[in-house]
């Protein structure tokens, strides 16, 4: 599939990376202006999780990149991985322009797919979000790309669409995670992140924040309440086996949280973002406690972390 990645973010630049390396014809769209940025390539260390690919990789990837899109360039696809609240702005703008493309909205969602729907039908677009992450350090992509990544139908239904963009990644050598039920899903990873990224937002640096047990359990309790609040609005929290550890005491989710994030280093890259993303980290606050008003439930620990985010701009 002829495929578009919007922007040269970490996400898009990793993925773009991987199916490119895989043989699939990849194109990265960017703003007015930026082209000459990326004319050199981009320097990637990547830690890569994928059976039978190298760990550890230190190179250079040379995206092709566009700032403007047609119709006339017939894309299969766009992968869109963004922040939640820029999702809306990208589709405005590639709609138009996008011909028959599918697109993958690859992002955070709490909201459900109003806003979308507005934009596209459904049998133009898909919903997931990747299994990879990391931040830029002095120019270069301080990365981990995960052996699967989440895919599904915003109504659940099987389509040839879902069966064309999985055998994309299985290409790649990525595992697809096909969801029943992608929304859910989305709104529990939503909510077993927001209160923990909230309450990191105190010191905008993990060793202080691995350091301070009181914050750690306070963004624990706020997660429970999260996740009871995903209970209200429909979602079986134990069809996921990712809540998991949440089911642990908060002493013992306090010791397993500072281990994983002091000494694995996958979790220490998938997570590097949190400090250059605080901006969708309040969005995704207030949009789950919107959610928590209009059910009038309280939820006093993640009000309580969300004050950390308060003069986030």
């Amino acid at each position: 599939m002829k495929t578009l990645v919007v922007g040269a973010g970490v996400i898009g630049t990793i993925y773009g990376w991987a199916l490119s390396d895989a043989d699939i014809d990849v194109t990265h769209f960017v703003r007015k202006g930026k082209i000459e940025k990326y004319k050199d390539g981009v320097t990637l260390d990547v830690l890569d999780e994928r059976k039978g690919h190298k760990k550890n990789n230190f190179t250079t990837y040379r995206l092709r990149c566009v700032e403007e899109v047609s119709p006339s360039d017939s894309y299969e696809l766009i992968i869109v991985p963004t922040n939640s609240y820029q999702v809306e702005e990208v589709l405005r703008t590639l709609v138009p322009y996008s011909g028959n493309a599918i697109f993958l909205i690859f992002s955070l969602n709490w909201e459900g797919t109003e806003c979308i729907d507005q934009l596209l039908t459904r049998d133009r677009y898909l919903m997931g979000y990747p299994d990879g992450g990391g931040t830029i350090r002095n120019g270069v992509y301080w990365t981990n790309l995960g052996a699967e990544v989440h895919l599904g139908e915003a109504d659940g239904k099987p389509t040839e669409k879902l069966q064309r963009v999985k055998s994309l990644f299985e290409r790649a050598d990525m595992r697809p995670d096909i969801q029943d039920n992608i929304l859910h899903w989305l709104w529990l990873h939503n909510a077993m992140s927001i209160g923990i990224w909230a309450g990191f937002a105190k010191y905008r640096e993990i060793k202080p924040f691995l350091r301070d047990r009181a914050l750690l359990k306070e963004c624990y309790d706020a997660t429970q309440e999260a996740i009871e609040l995903c209970r209200l609005r429909g979602i079986d929290p134990k069809k996921y086996p990712e809540v998991g550890s949440f089911n642990f005491p908060s002493w013992l989710f306090i010791i397993v949280f500072r281990f994983l994030y002091t000494y694995n280093q996958s979790m220490q890259r998938f997570t590097a973002h949190a400090a250059d993303s605080l901006m969708e980290a309040k969005g995704n606050y207030e949009a789950v406690m919107q959610t928590a008003g209009e059910l009038s439930f309280a939820m006093p620990h993640m009000k309580e972390v969300g004050r950390y985010l308060q003069g986030v701009k």
